[in-house]
C-alpha cells in the first residue's frame, strides 16, 4: 500500500508531461530551439542582437492561452516565439494549414495590420509534425491615437513604404532553421 501511495505523485506527474506534448524547447539568449522528443524534428530561431530576451509570457488572445519567449528592441518593436499544438493553432487562425502531420514545413511569412491592436506584425509559421512553431513581430504602436477602423486593405495601401520598411526589418532580425 505504502508503493502504491508512493507511485501516485509520480504517476500525475507523468501524465502532466504528457498532457503538455512531446515538444522541448530550450533558450539560450537570443536562440530557441523546439524540439518534437519523439521524432527528433526540430526548428530553431535566431533572433538579431537588437532583440533583447524580456520574459516568459502566458497571455489569453482570442480565447487561446499563448505561451512563448518575448523579445523587445529599443524602437518599440517586439517578437514573440511560441509553440503550440497545431490543432490549436488553427482554431486561433481560423483555417486549417495544409502540411503532412509528420515532418516540417514552412510557410511563406505573412504581413498584416491589426485594427485592434493597432500594429503592424509579421508572422512566420513553421509547422513541426503535429505542432507549429510561430514567430510574429509585432510592430510599434503609432504616435497618438487609434481608433481601430482602419482596415488591413486600407492600411496597407497607405503605408507602402512603411510596411516594405517593417518586412526588411523583420527578416534581419529573424531566421528561421529547421
Amino acid at each position: 500500500m505504502k508503493r502504491l501511495l508512493l507511485l501516485i505523485p509520480l504517476l500525475l506527474l507523468l501524465a502532466a508531461c504528457a498532457a503538455r506534448g512531446p515538444l522541448a524547447e530550450d533558450r539560450t539568449d537570443n536562440v530557441v530551439r523546439v524540439t518534437r522528443t519523439d521524432t527528433g524534428n526540430a526548428v530553431t530561431v535566431t533572433l538579431g542582437p537588437d532583440l533583447e530576451y524580456a520574459k516568459r509570457v502566458h497571455r489569453d488572445f482570442m480565447g487561446a492561452t499563448i505561451e512563448g519567449w518575448l523579445y523587445r528592441a529599443e524602437d518599440g518593436t517586439s517578437v514573440l516565439v511560441s509553440s503550440m499544438d497545431r490543432a490549436k493553432f488553427e482554431d486561433l487562425i481560423g483555417r486549417s494549414i495544409e502540411a503532412p502531420k509528420s515532418g516540417i514545413k514552412a510557410y511563406p511569412p505573412q504581413t498584416s495590420w491589426l485594427p485592434r491592436l493597432c500594429q503592424l506584425v509579421r508572422a512566420y509559421v513553421v509547422s513541426l509534425d503535429s505542432d507549429v512553431v510561430a514567430v510574429v513581430k509585432f510592430g510599434p504602436r503609432p504616435e497618438g491615437e487609434c481608433d481601430g477602423l482602419v482596415g488591413n486593405d486600407d492600411y496597407m495601401a497607405a503605408h507602402l513604404d512603411e510596411v516594405a520598411e517593417f518586412d526588411r526589418r523583420a527578416e534581419q532580425d529573424i531566421s528561421i532553421d529547421w
